[in-house]
């Protein structure tokens, strides 16, 4: 092979706004939940339950639970293998940073969380009201 994969990263910021790129899987949950008529909804539901289902996990000086909220970018590495400039989404993963209501203190996530175990339960519920 003559020719060296090319490589990029891209960031983009999943919350009521979002909209999947045109190369998105059309069997990616996130991108599911941003398309159709009830995309901006589908997403403000799903950012509360993330941010409901982490409140109910960090109970340490959080009585009312509404202390945290999660910022969650969608990271898509991408790779164009011929050199001609069209590129693929080879892998995605997230990056969270949970924010604290109270101190205004940032504190960064990792990067890798499985979108899906966010999303997983809540799937059904957008189809089936």
């Amino acid at each position: 092979m003559s020719t060296a994969f090319e490589c990029s990263i891209k960031r983009i910021r999943f919350d009521e706004n979002y909209t999947p790129a045109e190369s998105t899987r059309l069997t990616t949950n996130f991108a599911n939940l941003a398309r159709g008529e009830s995309r901006e909804e589908n997403l403000r539901r799903t950012l509360a339950m993330i941010n409901n289902r982490f409140n109910s996990l960090a109970i340490v000086d959080n009585p009312k639970g509404d202390r945290y909220s999660l910022e969650i970018d969608i990271i898509s590495a991408e790779i164009d293998i011929e050199g001609n400039g069209q590129t693929f989404p080879f892998i995605e993963t997230l990056k969270s940073v949970v924010i604290d209501h109270q101190t205004g203190e940032r504190i960064e996530g990792m990067i890798g969380n499985s979108f899906s175990s966010y999303v997983r339960d809540y799937d059904f519920s957008v189809v089936l009201p």
